[in-house]
C-alpha cells in the first residue's frame, strides 16, 4: 500500500472536493482519482461515492473506518520521520511551562551546567497544554509538565516528580489577609487574576470555584507570573496559585483553602513511550528526575 494514497484518501474526507485535494499535493486530479481506486481494489469495498443529486461526494462506512485508521498510521509515520531525523542528534528538545521554569527548574541547572547537558538543550516555554501536543507530535522529545491530576496518556510515560497545594494569594491590605485559612467561597466577590488559559492555573479555578458555587469575576489574564503578583499586591484582585510560586520578598499573603479538593499543581517529567533516547539524552533525563528530591528538600 502507498501511503501517500492514504494522505490523498484523508484530505478527500476533509476537503470532499477532488480539485480541492489535487491543488493541496500539487497534482493533477485524475492523480487522486487512481489513488482512491487503488485503495477501493486494496480493501475490496467502495471507500467514496458521489451523491449526483445533490452534487456532493459521500464517505461510506468502509470509508470512515479507513479514515479512522488513517489518521493515526499518517501521524505515526510523520512521527518516525521526525525521530529517525532526530536520530543521530545529540540535541534535547525539552519543554516546560515558565513557572516551573522559574520555581523548580533552577534546582537542578547546576548539575546540568555541570555535566555539559545545558549546551544541548533547546528549550521551548510554553503551557503545559501547549508542550503535551508539541510532545504528542515529536516537535519535543522530554518535558515537565503541570496538571491538577496526575497524568495518564496512552502513548506517554510520565513520573511524578511533585504535588503542590494550590493557595488563594491575597494582598497584605486584603480583609482576609490575617486568616490561617480560608473557604474559596470567601472570594466570591473578589475580582481575580490569573494565568493564561494554556496553564493549568484557570483548570484549578475553576474546579474551586464550581466547588464553592460561584463564577470568578476574571479582570485579567496574563502568562507572567511576577505581574500577576504585582496585580495582587496593589490590591487590585486576587489569585489562585501553587503555594511554592510565593516567596516573602514578593510581599503577598498566600493563604491555605480548607475545601476538601483533590486539584493540586503536580509535576511531571513526560516523555513519548517510543521515544529511544541516546546517552546525552539519558542523562538528562536522569537528572531531571533527581527533580523528585530536590523540590522535596526544598
Amino acid at each position: 500500500m502507498n501511503t501517500r494514497d492514504l494522505a490523498y484518501f484523508s484530505a478527500l474526507v476533509t476537503q470532499k472536493n477532488y480539485t480541492v485535494v489535487a491543488s493541496q499535493f500539487k497534482v493533477s486530479q485524475p492523480t487522486i482519482t487512481v489513488a482512491i481506486q487503488r485503495l477501493e481494489n486494496e480493501f475490496g469495498a467502495p471507500l467514496v461515492q458521489r451523491d449526483r443529486a445533490h452534487n456532493k461526494l459521500v464517505i461510506t462506512r468502509a470509508g470512515q473506518l479507513l479514515y479512522q485508521r488513517a489518521q493515526r498510521i499518517l501521524k505515526d509515520l510523520d512521527l518516525a520521520y521526525l525521530e529517525v531525523e532526530q536520530a543521530e542528534q545529540s540535541t534535547i528538545r525539552f519543554g516546560m511551562p515558565p513557572i516551573i521554569g522559574t520555581m523548580w527548574f533552577p534546582l537542578i541547572a547546576g548539575e546540568l551546567f555541570s555535566k555539559g547537558l545545558l549546551h544541548y538543550l533547546e528549550t521551548l516555554e510554553v503551557g503545559s497544554d501547549q508542550l503535551l501536543k508539541e510532545l504528542e507530535a515529536g516537535k519535543i522529545d522530554v518535558a515537565l509538565l503541570g496538571s491538577v491530576r496526575p497524568m495518564h496518556e496512552a502513548n506517554l510515560g510520565s513520573t511524578l516528580l511533585a504535588a503542590h497545594p494550590f493557595r488563594a494569594v491575597v494582598s497584605k491590605q486584603h480583609p482576609l489577609a490575617d486568616q490561617s485559612a480560608i473557604a474559596f467561597e470567601q472570594l466570591a466577590n473578589d475580582n481575580f487574576v490569573t494565568m493564561t488559559g494554556k496553564f493549568v492555573h484557570p483548570q484549578a479555578l475553576k474546579a474551586y470555584s464550581d466547588y464553592a458555587g460561584f463564577t470568578p469575576n476574571v479582570v485579567y489574564s496574563t502568562p507572567v507570573l511576577s505581574l500577576i503578583k504585582g496585580l495582587v499586591r496593589a490590591n487590585l484582585g486576587v489569585s489562585l496559585l501553587v503555594d511554592d510560586a510565593i516567596q516573602p520578598s514578593d510581599d503577598v499573603v498566600a493563604l491555605p483553602l480548607t475545601d476538601p479538593l483533590p486539584e493540586r499543581f503536580n509535576m511531571s517529567l513526560v516523555i513519548r513511550k517510543a521515544f529511544m533516547p541516546n546517552p546525552v539524552q539519558q542523562e538528562f533525563i536522569n537528572v531531571l528526575t533527581g527533580l523528585k528530591d530536590a523540590v522535596g528538600k526544598k
